[in-house]
């Protein structure tokens, strides 16, 4: 059904775009990428890829309408006047590949992704809506890429100039369905500029929950009157059990009470970024996550850490280094470290993880990036984090691992 109405949906799209201020673009991104072991599996390194050799990351097209305003959810106030009168806008993604972070309840139910490795998803729908309320008021509602951490699930830098995602992304959430606001408090520019958030959603990547609550997230941004340092507070809350045999809508923490006990999750970010130069930047970003327990034991076919038994945690810091030191070119260097010690990810084992990658992004054309890139990760903890199949909690066959990846990325269309 997607697949016949798709080319009419397009055509659609490019007439609103030419018609008004809709504006119409997209992105596509494919990559090689191995490992130096065995296995053809660079999961956790790949993230959403699981094999080595060639993949088409994603197709995406983007339609949107923006507003005009001086604070954006997700992303913190701006300097300037504030707009005096409301506006509208919204966005919608279409995708198509294998960076397939499903909204459960939505794209992992459409009949046209049964056994495919490249998917067709609904990345983003949302509508945007401002009012001079205070300082400023923003609101989008609908679904979209989370606020939690330094990444995004897109290839757009910043934030992620990096092709390999870092596992503070890997542990947290992906997307949300629900409502974000964001409010620009009125304080004296001298102090810079602050913005406070709030939102309710149904938990990580979910359409459809299994429970009544919604999840809370709230944030705290800070921008220095010279624009040069920002501060990023974010955190997500609420309770997150799975259902007996669907556990699609909690990954990748999963925990079970046979009372139909509520199992609290929080996940908490700071990122903390400051530009040196014209072409220099840093950014530290800190995560700690929690999951309650639950009392259900996995079955004999399921790795021992599929079902959280036990209060766990984990947290870790990644710093980023980038230096445009050339027009066109630029070097980026991630060093990693997180600690789970009760194994709480379903698909790896428990331990410390450390990583260090860099590369260079080329671009020879203005919306043409070329990217290669070297990482090592270490893991330190029972069992192997690396290479064998996934889940590496239990299929994993080293405990270390060095990737090589080159990836093009094409940003096409009116932004």
């Amino acid at each position: 059904m997607l697949k016949k109405y798709l080319p009419f949906a397009l055509l659609a799209l490019s007439g609103l775009a030419h018609a008004g201020d809709i504006l119409l673009h997209g992105r596509l991104q494919l990559g090689l990428i191995a490992n130096d072991n065995d296995s053809a599996n660079v999961f956790p390194s790949g993230f959403l890829n699981f094999d080595e050799g060639f993949n088409l990351n994603r197709i995406d097209l983007i339609a949107e309408k923006k507003t005009r305003a001086d604070i954006q959810p997700r992303i913190g106030p701006f300097p300037g006047p504030r707009p005096e009168r409301p506006d509208w806008g919204f966005e919608i993604d279409l995708r198509y590949g294998r960076d397939a972070a499903i909204t459960f309840g939505l794209d992992d139910e459409l009949s046209i992704n049964e056994g495919k490795e490249e998917l067709w998803l609904a990345q983003q729908w949302f509508l945007r809506l401002y009012e001079p309320w205070g300082g400023g008021f923003s609101l989008i509602a609908g679904s979209w890429f989370t606020e939690i951490g330094h990444e995004i699930g897109a290839p757009v830098d910043p934030p992620t100039a990096f092709y390999t995602h870092s596992y503070a992304f890997l542990y947290g959430p992906s997307k949300h369905v629900g409502i974000l606001g964001a409010m620009k408090l009125p304080v004296a520019k001298r102090r810079g500029l602050w913005s406070l958030g709030l939102g309710l959603v149904q938990g990580w990547n979910n359409l459809q929950d299994n429970n009544h609550d919604k999840t809370l997230l709230f944030d705290l941004r800070w921008r220095s009157p010279d624009f040069r340092t920002w501060v990023d507070f974010e955190n997500i809350i609420g309770n997150e059990q799975s259902e007996d045999g669907v556990s699609d809508q909690t990954r990748p923490f999963n925990a079970i009470s046979s009372r139909g006990d509520k199992l609290l999750r929080r996940m908490h970010s700071l990122t903390i970024s400051h530009r040196l130069s014209p072409t220099r930047r840093w950014t530290l970003n800190a995560v700690a996550g929690f999951q309650e327990g639950g009392d259900v034991v996995a079955d004999a076919h399921n790795p021992p850490g599929f079902l959280i038994t036990e209060d766990s945690e984990w947290y870790g810091v990644n710093l980023n280094y980038y230096d445009r030191f050339r027009p066109g070119i630029q070097f980026a260097l991630r060093l990693e470290w997180l600690r789970d010690d009760d194994g709480a990810h379903a698909l790896l084992p428990g331990g410390n993880y450390y990583a260090i990658t860099a590369n260079l992004s080329w671009w020879p054309l203005k919306n043409l990036r070329i990217r290669p890139e070297l990482r090592y990760d270490y893991h330190d903890g029972p069992g192997n984090a690396f290479g064998g199949q996934v889940p590496t909690v239990f299929r994993g066959d080293t405990n270390q691992q060095w990737l090589a990846s080159i990836d093009l990325t094409w940003f096409f269309g009116k932004r």
